[in-house]
């Protein structure tokens, strides 16, 4: 059906149709109410396409998630800890507030020409960037677009260097700095003094804070780090099940470790049962995002918890003014985190077992 139509069986003009479906507020209500009951009787749908020509918007946000480390799996993404609760949080906001969301995965940096060919076609009219990796791909994108963008964990004084001159983006990060302190404080003030790292990736923004805060919270306390008690997991399971495997044929364990997230924690208790090393009789650990199924393994793992849902729905909302709002700016929200604590952690034994 086009508009020609529904002002014919409504009784008005074609303009009048158009004010209606743009939402204008100089209609009569009355008149509003019959353009609006030919539209639900007869299921008519705006023409994308006419509304893009007409300079008017698609009402659709664009989530473009970096998973650039390992195979192009799925899996990797949607039924990741990190990626899963973001993208179901996104889309759930996004439809409440009349968004549809496109959702694209970047598994290659060179993919990162598509997040600007998708404002180019004009077919969405903001974006949301999440598991950002530091790349000059990324950085060269950043760089030229102007629409409104919305970067989680990304650093906000990198932002300020590359952004276009008429750039509009929001930075949404997690306190990083505080999780790490409050993981490092437990484990002391539980009288551990040997603790080690499960790091994540350095080219992440997140990876490089909760690696760095670990540095500075331990000498904070006047603890030395052991660097054999600090391995790489890279924020994934099969690289940090080699990461513990060969750290417990080494022979030394700490006695408790931090993983810079759960997936990289839940590796590592796997592979200390498969070895007869209990958790946390023999070892801590303490994990981060607070994934699902921290809460329902055994043990259930302590854990910091990032707020996903309030991280994304400021994401949406922060989208929404952006669009809304023609003025160039930078902003930055950083989003409180708790530490979670369950059954992963206890204090040292005087006694341990010798590995």
């Amino acid at each position: 059906m086009k508009s020609e139509e529904i002002a014919r069986l409504a009784g008005v003009s074609r303009s009048t149709v158009s004010r209606v479906l743009n939402n204008y507020s100089n209609v009569p209500e009355k008149t509003r109410e019959k353009v609006m009951k030919v539209i639900s009787e007869y299921d008519f749908e705006p023409n994308i396409s006419a509304r893009v020509l007409a300079g008017k918007g698609t009402d659709t946000i664009g989530l473009f998630l970096f998973s650039v480390y390992g195979k192009r799996n799925p899996l990797r993404v949607y039924g990741n800890s990190y990626f899963g609760p973001f993208v179901e949080a996104v889309v759930d906001t996004g439809n409440y507030k009349g968004y549809y969301v496109l959702i694209h995965t970047i598994y290659d940096p060179h993919d990162c020409r598509r997040i600007q060919q998708t404002f180019l076609q004009k077919r969405i009219d903001a974006g949301i960037i999440i598991g950002t990796e530091r790349n000059e791909e990324i950085r060269s994108i950043i760089s030229k677009i102007n629409n409104p963008l919305v970067i989680v964990d990304y650093d906000p004084d990198e932002i300020k260097q590359i952004m276009a001159p008429d750039g509009k983006i929001t930075v949404i990060n997690p306190d990083d700095r505080k999780g790490i302190d409050e993981c490092v404080d437990e484990l002391v003030s539980s009288g551990h003094k040997e603790i080690g790292l499960i790091e994540g990736r350095d080219t992440t923004y997140s990876g490089f804070v909760r690696k760095d805060e670990f540095r500075k919270r331990m000498e904070f306390h006047g603890i030395p780090i052991k660097k054999e008690y600090c391995v790489k997991g890279d924020f994934v399971k099969s690289k940090t099940e080699n990461a513990i495997t060969k750290m417990i044929k080494i022979g030394k364990l700490p006695t408790a470790l931090i993983a810079c997230n759960d997936e990289m924690a839940l590796a590592a208790v796997e592979v200390f049962k498969r070895h007869g090393i209990k958790v946390p009789e023999d070892i801590s650990v303490i994990g981060y995002d607070d994934s699902p199924i921290a809460s329902v393994v055994d043990p259930k793992l302590t854990t910091v918890k990032i707020p996903f849902y309030r991280i994304a729905q400021k994401a949406v909302v922060a989208v929404s003014d952006m669009v809304k709002d023609a003025t160039t700016r930078l902003t930055e929200y950083m989003m409180d985190v708790e530490l979670i604590r369950r059954e992963s952690c206890a204090e040292p034994f005087t006694r341990r077992r010798q590995v």
